[in-house]
């Protein structure tokens, strides 16, 4: 049985994770001043919500340990799953422009996060030109990472669909100084199919294929990539040795 993760006292000139997230860039100094925004909060289980769809846009945060998964739903009622967010990455921003989350977000797995109040935030960003534009770069990340989603979506086979998404998650773990050749991942394959928009027999089929092939083997919360190249190629549709690489 997973144990949960204490509540951590870590300030943020301590964390592993300040070159990823707003300390970025930022003097010591300066990051004393956003560490003392910073509400550190018990750690989620897995299937915890942090945020609902609706609720008042009062806070981001920032995830320290596990992962988020990010869904909106549809007048049908249907979810829609738009994004994953692991340690470093900033949640909540897209409700900047409606003052509620539009979103709902629920633990992939025993996760920690920061919690920043954003009045506070905006405020000592005002007078921190550094800390102003890392909160502009990371609004900016959000754009990227929609733009990727879409271009999952537009990929006409489900191997290139796939083969995108497994070198994009090995692009962010590499990003972070973590292995991006082995990993863990706490995505389930019916997850991974929400988001691609494909069925999770399909996922199944496509990464058994990839197994049988020896580019990757996903078993568990575990992933390996075995080939890199003739994955990249897949990626980009291009023959092996004239490959591309994805935008990060």
């Amino acid at each position: 049985m997973t144990q949960p993760i204490p509540l951590f006292n870590a300030n943020c000139n301590e964390c592993g994770l300040k070159k990823l997230c707003f300390p970025l860039g930022l003097e010591k100094s300066e990051v004393l001043r956003l560490d003392a925004l910073v509400k550190r909060k018990p750690a989620l289980q897995k299937g915890d919500i942090l945020f609902r769809s609706g609720q008042p846009f009062q806070a981001v945060y920032a995830v320290k340990a596990g992962g988020f998964k990010v869904f909106t739903q549809h007048a049908s009622g249907e979810d829609k799953l738009i994004g994953f967010y692991l340690p470093g990455d900033i949640l909540g921003v897209d409700a900047l422009s409606t003052d509620e989350h539009v979103s709902t977000a629920v633990a992939m797995d025993t996760s920690t996060v920061c919690e920043i109040p954003f009045k506070d935030l905006e405020q000592l960003s005002l007078q921190l030109p550094t800390l102003n534009r890392q909160l502009l770069s990371i609004m900016s990340k959000e754009l990227s990472d929609e733009r990727m989603h879409a271009e999952f979506l537009a990929r006409k086979s489900a191997e290139e669909r796939l083969a995108l998404f497994i070198l994009w998650l090995s692009q962010r773990q590499a990003r972070r100084g973590f292995n991006d050749e082995s990993f863990r991942i706490g995505l389930l394959h019916r997850d991974v199919a929400l988001y691609l928009g494909l069925t999770p027999e399909t996922v199944s089929r496509v990464l058994a294929k990839f197994s049988e092939e020896g580019l990757v083997e996903w078993r568990q919360k575990h992933l390996t990539i075995h080939h890199r190249a003739r994955l990249d190629a897949l990626a980009n549709h291009q023959e092996e040795g004239v490959c591309g690489r994805i935008a990060g």
